[in-house]
């Protein structure tokens, strides 16, 4: 039986170049701004500065709204978890370069981590994160690192109306499972609630739809691990990690980020962006993928009937991976197009491939270097609903720009 190959390395040392591939970071007001319009007499806005762990903890969990919270340069080693629970809430590193503040957990994977994982969890399930959000709107969290999470860098809970949330500009660094995670919405609180002991079903959808989250933005990140996963204890053979998994969303944009060497153990890392379990209106556009194992997955093939209803995966590159570039599994109403993928190590698997689609999906426009699979596979699909157009399938190798930044402009093709 083949196994998978697993990715290569990623060339550490030209992580900047990779960067330049996205759009530029939109600067963020200037702090300053900020101040001045906190010093008016009777305004609401109000700046706090803080330069410990325990600071920064106490200023998330004691946050007014419309605060912002401003972390001074440093490298912070967190005693626990912190959680935010009010509306209207920045939190921001000081100098605008996401490498100057680090939120650091200090671990490899454990997913039983205690100090990070005391609160929001059930009684056989920890939560260990570093940032958590839940009952909180209008949040941005920005121009920060949170690395060497045992489990999820930032966390927030899907059933708890987390609305408007911008991620932006934060290096996610060696977070071990996820580093941006959206719990399930049929939960309270990351907890499993039986129907007797609410008195209704927490899976009816009249509650999903009312605490789903909706109306966020994740831009201009860096999602990097230093190597492939070395934690084999974690259910999947060392296999469970992903850049961000969100569930359940509703009116998402996930744009201009970089992921670098996201990868499992034995190759079979999940989507480096893994979005599924009803979500709807996403638009994934725009974002950099070096040697992840996989790049995008749109559903799960455990997932549910409906994983992604209206879904736009669209001028993204992708280098590398030995595992699917695209998937889309139980999904409808989807278009995949404008597309870069390149990768040599590809062997067993096809680099876009659909399953179990239960409206339309449109596959067109994609530029896909020719590898040892055909390029793109489309099973269960009896009803004709997925349509496969004009994708240019071919030997690029020689005529890419520099496959190792994620430079796959083609001679011809400028």
């Amino acid at each position: 039986m083949s196994t998978i190959t697993k990715t290569k390395d990623p060339e550490y040392n030209r992580i900047d170049e990779m960067v330049q591939q996205v759009a530029p970071v939109d600067a963020l007001p200037s702090i300053a701004s900020l101040e001045e319009e906190a010093a008016v007499e009777g305004a609401r806005t109000k700046v706090v500065h803080v330069n410990t762990p325990w600071d920064i903890i106490h200023a998330i969990e004691d946050a007014e709204e419309y605060t912002t919270i401003v972390i001074a340069p440093g490298r912070y080693l967190m005693s626990r978890d912190c959680i935010l629970e009010t509306h209207h809430v920045t939190i921001r590193g000081a100098t605008g370069n996401r490498e100057d503040v680090i939120i650091d957990g200090d671990q490899e994977f454990d997913d039983t981590y205690i100090p990070l994982g005391t609160r929001l969890l059930s009684d056989d399930v920890r939560a260990p994160a570093l940032i958590k959000l839940t009952r909180c709107r209008h949040v941005t969290i920005a121009d920060i690192t949170v690395a060497n999470s045992p489990k999820y860098g930032i966390m927030f809970i899907g059933d708890n109306r987390v609305h408007h949330l911008i991620v932006h500009n934060v290096k996610f660094h060696n977070c071990w499972a996820r580093g941006l995670k959206g719990t399930g919405t049929s939960r309270i609180d990351h907890k499993p609630c039986p129907p007797e002991e609410y008195g209704f079903d927490l899976r009816e959808d009249e509650h999903i739809q009312w605490n789903r989250p909706r109306h966020c933005i994740v831009r201009h990140c860096l999602f990097i691990t230093d190597h492939a996963k070395r934690n084999v204890e974690d259910g999947f053979g060392g296999d469970y990690i992903a850049g961000m998994d969100i569930m359940g969303i509703q009116d998402f944009r996930v744009h201009d980020n970089v992921f670098v060497g996201i990868r499992g153990h034995n190759g079979g890392g999940r989507g480096s962006i893994f979005i599924w379990i009803g979500a709807e209106d996403v638009v994934v556009e725009n974002n950099l993928f070096m040697h992840c194992d996989k790049a995008i997955s749109f559903g799960n093939p455990s997932g549910p009937d409906n994983d992604m209803l209206r879904g736009i995966i669209r001028h993204n590159t992708i280098v590398g991976g030995s595992n699917k570039a695209i998937e889309v599994e139980h999904g409808g109403k989807v278009e995949v197009h404008d597309n870069r993928i390149c990768s040599f190590e590809r062997s067993i698997f096809h680099a876009i491939q659909v399953r179990h689609a239960h409206d339309t999906i449109k596959i067109y426009n994609n530029t896909i270097q020719l590898d040892p699979m055909s390029a793109i596979q489309v099973e269960d699909n009896p009803d004709g609903l997925v349509e496969v157009g004009d994708n240019e399938i071919d030997d690029f190798k020689g005529r890419y720009a520099d496959i190792e930044i994620g430079n796959l402009q083609i001679e011809g093709n400028k």
